[in-house]
Order: C-alpha cells, then structure tokens, then sequence
C-alpha cells in the first residue's frame, strides 16, 4: 500500500474517533425564561402584595429550573426570590400609583454546568377605587326639629388606600308639598380620596307639619329626672320605659290603654306596643313644660297624673333602628292612641343614643 493511501486511511479513522467527542461536547439548550408579566394591580393597601408567576418557564431538556428574582427600586421586594410564584410588595404609603422594574433568571443543570434564561418587565401598582360611604340614617321628624350633622349624624368614608378621605355635605332645600310637609333636605354627603376619586350619597331629612287633626305635645320622657334623654345602648336592659305625661287634654284615666303604640316621629306604620299596657298605675311623676321638640320636662306635681309604659327593648331597637346609629344621635319618638272616648292623641318626645 503506498504511503497516499495509507495517509487517507488514517484520517478517515481519527475522523471516526472524535466524531462522537464532537456530539457529546454540543451546548445544551438554554433554559426559557417568562415572568408573568407585566402585571397592573388595585392599591390594597399601604403594604400591597402583586403575585408574581414564573412557572411557565421550562428547560429544554427536560432538567428542573431553578429561580432568582430581582427587584429595582426601594420601596418594593419579593418575598421570597427562589421560588417560581412569590409575591411582589409594594409600598403605597401617600401614592396614587407606583411602578416597580423586576427581573427573573432561571437556572438548569448542576453546580458548575448552570444553564441560565433572564426576563424582566414591569409591576404597576394603582389607586382607581373610589372611598366607600356610610349614611345616617334618613330622618322623618316635625317641623322644628335640629338637623344639623351634630343632632342627625354624620357619614363616614373608608378608602383601602386612604385612610383620612375628605368627607364633605351639601344640603339642597325643597320646601312644602302639601298638608303634612313643612320641608324636605336633600344632604348629599361625598367623599374624596388623595388621588381624585369620589363618592357620593344622599341623606334625606322630612320634616312634617304639627296634625291639628290630633292635639300633639311633647310630652314624652325617656328619664325624668336627667336632661337631655340618654339612651345608653351597651347598659340597656331587656324593656324600655317612657312615661307620658299628662295635660290638659290628656288625663290618664281616659287613655285607652290597649291602643299605645310607640314608633319613629311620623311613622306610625311601623310601630310597638307596650308589654304589658295595665302594669303601671298612673301617678305624679313630671311636670309638662316642654313647647318644642326636643325639651326636657322636668319631675315634679303639676296636678296631672302621668303614666308610665314598658316595652321590649330589642322590638324598640329594631323598629327605630337604633343599633346601627352613631353614638350622639338624637331619635324622634311618639306615643300615640285613643282616648276612651275614640278621640286621638299623640305625643312626641326625643332620645339620643350613645
């Protein structure tokens, strides 16, 4: 064999020899890397979490992943940077929205022979929601009554990223619509929170005309010997007793007892009646002096027998609404009936709840 021949063969066998050196030494595919994003996400707070996700990612070559986030700016971090679905948290303390650049490298194969992917993108946090508001309640009450936010209550507002929203009223006045209406106010509460966003809500206020159908006097009285009448619901017992006191067109002894009812001013639709309406014997109790809503009448003998009635405080409670009414409240009652003769009467007074 000559020497060219010989040379030939010898090639083609280091050729052979390495090839599958050559195979074996190829790069493995590198790892594909998904963050998830970008992700836009509601204020929730002072301290908002953003799930992240990046388990969509995958080698391959089948190996398992492994996985680094990083995050870029101050007010934010991930919670636990090795796992494919932490939580980004953001601090919103005074913003309206806040923007936060975050990174994620995943890794394949073993110390030393690491395959890695990275992707990146962004983390927007924002404050869209308006507050959320409570009203008083709505007030039926006579003409006369005080209907300033002090006496009827006033709203409050609750914003997640806000905690101080401006609160704020605007009263609208319709004047009387017939017999029985002296006027209406229209008491549209708004809140506003930091970053612009409202809510508004409207508050109503009847006042009603005196029934001179009916001889009405305010002679109602949660506690006669205190003034103004306290309703302190925490200390409240099973009843609750008012005493209607006497005047001059309304003895005692001509009171149909069976037909007390007691409801909200104006109300008379929705209504209890006493426990026991013969429980109490009439007797000398207060002196009738009050002449408007509201007033107090003091103990004392003005000649007049007054009467005492007993009622369930939990009907009360729930007929006049009074559990869910901010403390300071001042609530229109009446007592109102028959007199022995079939003539009505009707008589008001008012508590304030605390």
């Amino acid at each position: 064999m000559n020497s060219f021949f010989h040379e030939k063969l010898l090639l083609a066998a280091a050729a052979l020899a390495v090839a599958p050196l050559a195979l074996a030494d190829e790069p493995e595919a590198l790892p594909v890397c998904s963050y998830g994003g970008p992700y836009s996400a509601e204020c929730a707070g002072a301290s908002t979490s953003v799930p992240l996700d990046g388990s969509a990612s995958f080698d391959p070559d089948g190996t398992p992943l492994t996985f680094q986030w990083i995050e870029e700016c101050p007010f934010g971090f991930v919670d636990d940077p090795t796992v494919s679905q932490p939580n980004f948290v953001i601090d919103m303390t005074g913003q309206c929205q806040r923007q936060c650049f975050v990174a994620l490298r995943v890794f394949s194969g073993g110390q030393g022979n690491a395959q890695n992917g990275s992707c990146s993108g962004f983390v927007t946090v924002s404050d869209t929601t308006a507050p959320v508001l409570a009203l008083p309640i709505n007030v039926i009450g006579p003409w006369g009554l005080d209907t300033s936010v002090g006496s009827l209550g006033a709203a409050t507002a609750t914003d997640v990223c806000d905690p101080a929203p401006a609160l704020s009223f605007a009263d609208t006045v319709i004047p009387s619509q017939g017999p029985g209406h002296e006027q209406t106010i229209v008491r549209r509460w708004t809140a506003l929170d930091r970053c612009g966003f409202s809510s508004s809500l409207d508050q109503t206020i009847t006042l009603t005309s005196p029934d001179t159908s009916v001889d009405a006097s305010f002679n109602v009285d949660l506690n006669i010997a205190a003034c103004p009448d306290v309703l302190v619901r925490a200390a409240q017992g099973p009843t609750l007793t008012l005493t209607l006191l006497g005047r001059a067109n309304l003895y005692m002894n001509g009171v149909n007892r069976t037909t007390v009812k007691l409801s909200r001013q104006a109300d008379p639709t929705n209504f209890v009646v006493p426990t026991n309406p013969f429980l109490f014997s009439a007797s000398q109790i207060g002196v009738f002096a009050a002449t408007n809503f509201g007033d107090c009448n003091p103990p004392g003998n003005d000649g007049r027998a007054d009467l005492r009635f007993q009622f369930n405080y939990a009907q009360v409670s729930a007929t006049l609404g009074l559990a869910s009414l901010p403390a300071g409240t001042a609530v229109p009652i009446q007592m109102f009936g028959l007199r022995t003769n079939g003539t009505q009467w009707i008589a008001y007074g008012e508590i304030v709840v605390q």
